[in-house]
């Protein structure tokens, strides 16, 4: 137990660089679970290997077995982790035979007797990393355990390895343990320290960083790129709508997409990729510049302060690392894998320029949400840092890639964002709306008002008409007959029963101008039963029997006093020649309804007379009955012969014109 402690507390003096610079929540999980670790299990951790070099053109898979391999050299032994750094400035390569190296790592067993309670449980080898532009193999007592089956230089060398080292429960350990990477000349490379163990003792460290560094990114980076789908619905949606669409969310949309290829080699490579290596490194480092231009353009959407110099600078650089990595160029410039150290101090500069710019810009216009964008891009130009001293072996390799959580801080921010524009276009609405509430009810006052003001005046007009109307029905017919009546008896022209006459048609009119104010609304039977109340005592006193006929008809919403007056005077003048001149005995009055139009019958079995010559004897009574049928859109029809008269008098349904 002592011995498996001290191991534990010299790998961690030995790598306390790297573990400065990893991953914390992996380093937090160690110190969590190191208590157990050392209380209950005893794994061995190796810290030190001997290491042979040999130089050569081309790649070769890796053979199965070890018994024929002839291992001379000069082995040398170090400690673990260990690295080689990659050429600095590396020259144009063969790409069907460029310069590699194998390097063998040779890792001797330490002398252990299994107790009874361990026996029947297989051993694991456990590998944090390993990283190199190439392959690699791993030998246990000389036979192949494992090899990488990805691409050559896209191989999957970010996912932690565990190896199954016995396939039957009660296996030894083995003698010895080899890894054999194979790699480019030129990009160096690097392995980590290594685990051996059960699984309840070393199982613990690599679910751990195979969830900090393969999954929780990986399920980030895709949960990025679902809501960067949605983003570009949102603005087809918009820009399909015919109204101006908001280029935030295209530009969402294409960081989310950036990111998630920038961020595919993390988590692809452990099998055959669909496309070239080449091809892959550079859809990875375009990838990345992409990303970084786009996120510029996001904080000139959000500052909304341009700066049109290092807009143009910054895509004039993105399209030369774009076109100077394409794999067609590689007779050319080196291959993107070679060029990335330099490439990537490029990006460095740019991204720092361009989150730096972004805080000034959104300080000086007051943009919180460009502060908190322009600041992540900050934070992750330092995560860039550390991974670019990473990726070049300056760093202890047990370390974790960082930037790939910038992903994840993005996708937070964006969400941010929208949250904040979802909620400001909920207040927007809220307040609009008490805004529009606030001027209905003052419009709707003032309409009040004006409505009011409109009856007013509509009232005043409504009786000056009624007092012209009266003065001129009264001049018109009272007045006349009276005038009349009493230059008559002053000229001693009519005798007493004459005068009665024309007080009763006097009588009548007046009796008429007073029906005519009396509200009907629009009810012409109620006007013509009116009339009745007043002719009855006439037509009784003249022993004419009157014949009502009437059934139902459609209201007349045009029926107003004016009207009225005339629907009477017309039917009075009906009942005054019939009592006058037919010698009738018998009245009928009817109505019905048909064809829009409404008519009033009044028939007689009087004597009759002849309705040309009454038209053409000058007298005014059935052509002024005819002057007010035209006056209310009406029509007059009149026949008559010996066995009697009969008065039609047809009315709209519909409003006059």
């Amino acid at each position: 137990m002592e011995r498996i402690c001290k191991t534990v507390a010299l790998s961690t003096n030995r790598g306390m660089a790297g573990w400065l610079a990893s991953d914390v929540g992996a380093v937090l999980a160690m110190i969590m679970a190191c208590w157990p670790v050392c209380a209950n299990a005893e794994p061995l951790h190796f810290i030190t290997a001997d290491v042979l070099s040999i130089e050569g053109q081309g790649f070769s898979p890796p053979p199965y077995s070890l018994e024929k391999v002839k291992l001379q050299g000069p082995w040398r032994q170090v400690s673990l982790p260990h690295s080689v750094s990659p050429e600095f400035l590396p020259g144009v390569d063969d790409s069907r035979s460029p310069r590699t190296v194998v390097s063998w790592y040779r890792m001797q067993m330490p002398r252990q007797k299994d107790g009874p309670d361990n026996a029947l449980e297989p051993y694991y080898l456990y590998i944090p990393r390993w990283k190199t532009d190439g392959q690699l193999a791993v030998y246990a007592n000389g036979q192949l355990v494992y090899r990488s089956n990805g691409n050559l230089l896209w191989n999957g060398s970010n996912h932690p390895l565990w190896i199954p080292l016995d396939k039957t429960q009660s296996a030894a350990l083995p003698d010895s343990i080899f890894l054999r990477i194979e790699r480019l000349r030129a990009t160096g490379a690097a392995v980590s320290s290594a685990w051996l163990g059960r699984q309840d003792e070393i199982g613990w460290r690599y679910r751990m960083r195979d969830m900090l560094q393969i999954q929780l990114p990986l399920m980030t980076s895709a949960a990025f790129l679902a809501v960067g789908l949605f983003a570009l619905f949102v603005w087809l949606k918009q820009k399909l709508a015919s109204r101006q669409p908001d280029s935030l969310y295209l530009l969402f949309f294409v960081m989310s997409l950036a990111s998630f290829f920038r961020s595919l080699h993390f988590y692809v490579g452990q099998f055959k990729l669909p496309v070239s290596d080449q091809w892959f490194g550079w859809l990875t480092i375009s990838s990345l510049f992409w990303l970084i231009a786009t996120s510029h353009f996001l904080l000139v959407r959000l500052h909304r302060r341009p700066r049109p110099w290092l807009s143009r600078a910054v895509i004039g650089i993105t399209a030369l690392v774009s076109l100077v990595t394409l794999p067609v160029l590689s007779t050319v410039f080196p291959s993107p894998s070679e060029l990335a150290r330099i490439i990537y101090l490029v990006l460095l500069g740019m991204g720092f320029s361009i989150a730096i710019s972004g805080l000034r810009n959104a300080r000086q216009a007051g943009s919180g949400e460009g502060l908190l964008l322009a600041a992540w891009g900050v934070a992750g130009m330092l995560l860039g840092v550390h991974d670019w001293l990473l990726q070049n072996n300056l760093v202890s390799v047990e370390g974790s890639y960082l930037s790939v959580y910038v992903g994840t801080g993005l996708f937070m921010i964006f969400m941010f964002i929208m949250l904040r524009r979802y909620l400001g276009a909920l207040e927007s609405e809220r307040q609009a709306n008490a805004s529009l509430a606030q001027r209905l009810q003052a419009r709707e006052a003032e309409l009040n008002a004006s409505h009011a003001r409109l009856r007013e005046i509509e009232h005043r007009q409504t009786l000056s008409q009624e007092r012209q109307r009266l003065m001129q029905d009264m001049h018109d017919g009272l007045g006349s007959s009276l005038v009349s009546a009493l230059r008559g008896v002053e000229d001693g022209q009519l005798q007493e029963a004459q005068v009665a006459d024309v007080l009763r048609s006097c009588i009548d009119d007046l009796k008429l101008a007073i029906d005519s104010m009396e509200p009907v609304e629009a009810d012409l039977l109620l006007l013509l039963a009116t009339l009745r109340f007043r002719l009855g005592s006439r037509l009784k006193s003249s022993s004419i029997s009157l014949v009502w006929n009437i059934s139902d008809v459609p209201a007349l919403h045009w029926l107003d006093p004016r009207n009225a007056l005339h629907i009477l005077r017309i039917l009075q003048e009906a009942f005054a020649n019939i009592l006058k001149h037919a010698q009738a005995s018998e009245i009928c009055v009817s109505t019905h309804a048909a064809g829009g139009w409404i008519e009033v019958t009044v028939a007689d079995n009087g004597r009759g007379f002849r309705v040309d010559e009454a038209l053409g004897s000058g007298g005014k009574g059935l052509v002024n009955q005819r002057r007010r049928a035209e006056a209310i859109g009406g029509e007059l029809l009149l026949t008559s012969s010996s066995k009697g008269s009969l008065l039609i008098l047809r009315l709209p349904e519909k409003s006059p014109a």
